[in-house]
């Protein structure tokens, strides 16, 4: 992408109203999340949503766990977390989402990123191992760096549906 100045855009702060408007359509009736500072403000935005349950968890592990007892009950749900927590979620993305087939849509936020730099040139490994170890795993996920990429959210809840898995979406930026 390159920007009204002509220098190329890595990834921008994706506004929460856009975030908060592209989840809402999805249809889910609840939000399971791990507080999330790269994501502060669209989780303050979807507490404000009368249409939306928000249920907050100790741990990624039990968000995926829940998401998954919600889906058999018939309830749906997305998780939003970092990718520092669905490091520590991986057995329970594996056991649960993977292996029992459960419709799993994480939003994950790229907790430590550096915007100045590309994914590749960041530093910290929550940022740049998060794909290769999702790869790895065969979970099916893209990146969201830019407003005008929010309908990858829709692409990535169905296709959870679809194929029965998970799908995470890894937003690039701390959400505006």
């Amino acid at each position: 992408m390159t920007s009204e100045t002509g220098t190329k855009r890595i990834v921008e702060s994706i506004p929460a109203a856009v975030l908060h408007g592209a989840i809402s359509a999805l249809g889910v009736s609840h939000v399971l999340i791990v507080p999330d500072t790269h994501q502060k403000t669209l989780l303050a935005s979807l507490t404000q949503d009368a249409n939306l349950q928000m249920l907050t968890f100790s741990t990624e592990d039990e968000a995926i766990c829940v998401n998954a007892g919600m889906w058999i009950g018939g309830a749906e749900s997305v998780v939003i977390i970092q990718n520092v927590g669905l490091f520590a979620a991986m057995n329970a993305l594996r056991g649960v989402a993977i292996d029992m087939k459960v419709p799993t849509l994480l939003i994950v936020g790229q907790f430590g990123r550096d915007v100045s730099k590309t994914v590749e040139e960041n530093a910290p490994t929550g940022v740049r191992l998060i794909e290769p170890v999702l790869d790895a795993m065969g979970v099916p996920h893209y990146r969201l760096d830019f407003s005008e990429d929010v309908g990858v959210l829709r692409t990535a809840y169905d296709r959870s549906r679809a194929e029965r898995g998970p799908v995470v979406v890894l937003i690039g930026a701390p959400t505006s």
